[in-house]
Formats: structure tokens, sequence, C-alpha cells
């Protein structure tokens, strides 16, 4: 009877095991710098962000700022600052195109 009993158990454990690891995504976790879309950097005056990019460009970084809400970083004290940096940046830099497309709408 126990035989029988502990075989159904590690079934059932089996099972659940492999239907969370399938069903649950951990959430990323990140370094570096932010990803920077080339088509959206800015190169000289002559070229000047239309409306759509600087959307575009706001949504992205908007992106990055909700993965990075939760997100779990490790490191030495020099890169949760530097990850800090870069995220106050992020938000400036998105404050910085609400500001333009407040601008534009203006215009």
């Amino acid at each position: 009877m126990k035989r029988w009993f502990r075989g159904i158990w590690i079934a059932l454990l089996s099972g659940t095991a492999f239907l969370s690891a399938c069903g649950l995504k951990p959430s990323p976790t990140y370094y570096g710098s932010p990803p920077v879309d080339d088509d959206m950097e800015i190169k000289g005056p002559e070229k000047r962000p239309n409306k759509v990019e600087l959307k575009q460009r706001l949504e992205a970084i908007k992106t990055i700022l909700k993965q990075r809400e939760g997100a779990e970083v490790y490191g030495p004290p020099e890169v949760m600052e530097e990850y800090n940096s870069e995220t106050r940046q992020l938000i400036e830099e998105a404050a910085a195109i609400e500001q333009e497309l407040k601008l534009m709408d203006n215009r």
C-alpha cells in the first residue's frame, strides 16, 4: 500500500512541477544600458524626429521602465548605482519626449 501511494505521490509532484515550470516565466533581470534603436537616434540638427518616431521611442522607453520596475539587480553597489542611474536617465528622456510631443501638439 505504501509503495502504491508513494508512486502516485511522486507522479503528482512531478506533474505539478512540470506544469508550473511550463506556465511560469521568471521576470527578466537587465544588466547594462538599455537597448537603443539606431533608427531613433537623432543625428545632427538637420534630422528632426517626427511625431510618430517620438511616440514609438516613448513607448519603447515605457516598456523598458515597466520591465525594470520589478527587476531584481544583483551585484556590487556600483552595479546597482549604474542601474539606478540608467533608470533615471530613461525617466528623464521619457519626460523630455513627452514635453516635445506637447510642444508639437500646440503648434
